[in-house]
């Protein structure tokens, strides 16, 4: 069973206290004209009470009278994995129309590796009530997530600051009525700390009886932002699919995009150069230098027209101490962009 955890996110909203006047003996007791009569949540169930991961439900909440002119806000959220299950149908907070007694609307919940009971709360008018949907994981022989991919061309996917590309989620099978959604995960990795992610919605929806559903990247125009890889994968509660785009600033830029760790056959030790928003209709050129003894890198790449960034393989010795740092220069041949360089540390 995956591990819920329970945390409170937001205070539901504030209850009105209603006055009660003490009259003298003899005296008829009745509540004051201003009383309020605000309707309070009477219950919350959600059809059906078990999904499979993609799935959508539909929840219902019910109100002890109708709501007022206006109709009455009440805060809907869930207790699960990373609390955004209601950002996938309705925000934290639904509407029951005037005169209304209930209201029923759509949630998607995230996929979970196994069978997961998902608590649901509704609350307003200083009342609260409660109810769960149990998320089950699809059979991966029946549905699964088959490939992410970005239309950017090379290998390195790489993006410029201030665009957008489009991501596709390629299904195994069918989306079954109502659509299947798949949950996006983002993971930037950057030389600058705390630095603006690349913007993705939370899941896409896979449209019914398709196999594929698109959504979009935003890379924001931040020109000094360095060069950066983003991991993202598209998780429908099995190991997801994933791409790992290249994110370059609108400089000439160098960086190293993956930790750097000792050892010939380590093959995450990654480096990244980006060619900025300067023309290169011959493509470019680019040659590579380690000042650091012991840690290799190849002697140059060669970026096509179409593309705007590469990623390069880095070699460090067992012999490198850890804590060492690294100093990798970039040379554009046949450009004024001239040299960039920089710095990195051995890890492990």
């Amino acid at each position: 069973m995956a591990q819920i955890n329970l945390h409170v996110r937001r205070p539901g909203l504030a209850a009105a206290a209603i006055a009660l006047a003490v009259l003298p003996a003899g005296f008829a007791t009745a509540l004051p004209a201003h009383a309020d009569t605000t309707p309070q949540v009477a219950s919350t169930s959600v059809s059906p009470s078990t999904i499979t991961g993609g799935d959508e439900a539909v929840q219902t909440v019910k109100l002890t009278a109708p709501a007022p002119a206006g109709g009455l806000p009440v805060e809907v959220l869930s207790v699960g994995r990373s609390d955004r299950n209601y950002s996938y149908a309705t925000g934290d907070v639904v509407r029951v129309p005037a005169g209304a007694t209930s209201v029923s609307f759509p949630i998607r919940l995230e996929a979970y590796s196994s069978q997961t009971e998902v608590p649901l709360i509704a609350s307003g008018s200083g009342s609260s009530a409660t109810t769960s949907v149990t998320v089950v994981p699809p059979d991966w022989r029946e549905q699964t997530v088959e490939r992410l991919d970005l239309n950017v061309p090379g290998d390195a996917k790489a993006v410029l600051a201030g665009t957008k590309v489009t991501g596709t989620v390629t299904l195994a099978a069918p989306a079954k009525p109502g659509g299947t959604s798949v949950d996006l995960r983002l993971a930037h990795r950057s030389g600058l700390p705390d630095s603006p992610e690349p913007k993705i919605p939370p899941y896409v929806v896979v449209p019914a009886g398709s196999t594929q559903g698109t959504f979009t990247v935003d890379y924001p125009s931040i020109p000094l932002w360095p060069i950066g890889l983003t991991d993202i994968d598209a998780d429908l509660g099995h190991p997801p699919q994933g791409r790992a785009p290249l994110f370059v600033p609108k400089s000439f830029t160098v960086g190293v995009t993956r930790e750097l760790r000792r050892g010939s056959q380590i093959a995450t030790n990654l480096g990244s150069v980006g060619l900025g928003d300067r023309w290169h209709p011959f493509g470019a050129v680019i040659e590579l230098t380690s000042q650091t003894p012991g840690v290799t890198v190849p002697a140059k790449v060669q970026i096509p027209s179409d593309q705007v960034g590469a990623n390069f393989p880095i070699t460090v010795d067992d012999s490198v101490p850890l804590g060492t740092e690294v100093k990798i220069s970039a040379k554009w041949v046949l450009s004024t962009a001239g040299t960039v360089t920089t710095t990195a540390t051995v890890d492990q």
